[in-house]
């Protein structure tokens, strides 16, 4: 089957500059949203710390809008594909990203398509479709045309729930190493400041 035939909407995300409040251009800045640029879409997690901001002239349509369930998938190099739990809900979705949304869970789980659409088979497959020479970008239309393997929902749940615990585990292993590198920092920091 093809994503087309199982999900309701597969779109592109806003272009930012259409929305994007320009102050020294003299636009009302109406409100500021989180925006999920490409570099926080990471092997199937958001990483919040990534995450940009912009402040609009104008209301972004609610269809660019990240809402749980939805799967967003980078259309440039690397291509990776995130599934959008509840805390990354309300992000402003860019033009160089596409939803994938209102799956239908009768056939196919999100979290395995999530983790399918991260293999390295369909990266490399979306690479060779990619059109442009200045930033070389995957068509929504291939998007929608590609094709699961037909898997039963029970498995793939078992596969996509797999994929799932396995990027917690990577999200609280990120977290760590972050940790752990302010932790060293503040004490090469503390210790030149006992040397003066």
């Amino acid at each position: 089957m093809k994503i087309s035939q199982v999900a309701k909407m597969i779109h592109s995300g806003q272009i930012i500059t259409r929305v994007e409040a320009k102050e020294q251009a003299g636009d009302e800045v109406i409100d500021e949203k989180k925006v999920l640029v490409p570099k926080a879409i990471s092997n199937g997690r958001v990483i919040a710390s990534e995450l940009g901001k912009v402040k609009l002239k104008k209301h972004v349509n609610k269809k660019r809008i990240t809402l749980k369930g939805d799967i967003c998938v980078k259309l440039s190099n690397p291509y990776d594909v995130t599934y959008i739990k509840s805390e990354d809900e309300g992000l402003v979705v860019p033009s160089f990203c596409a939803i994938i949304r209102s799956l239908d869970t009768t056939k196919i789980d999100p979290w395995f398509l999530t983790a399918f659409l991260n293999t390295d088979y369909i990266v490399e497959l979306l690479k060779s479709r990619v059109s442009g020479s200045v930033m070389p970008m995957i068509k929504i239309a291939d998007l929608k045309e590609l094709e699961i393997p037909n898997i039963s929902i029970e498995k793939q749940r078992e596969v996509g729930q797999a994929f799932a615990i396995s990027t917690e585990k990577q999200q609280v292993l990120q977290q760590i190493q972050e940790n752990e590198n302010n932790i060293i920092k503040s004490i090469v920091v503390n210790a030149v400041k006992e040397a003066k």
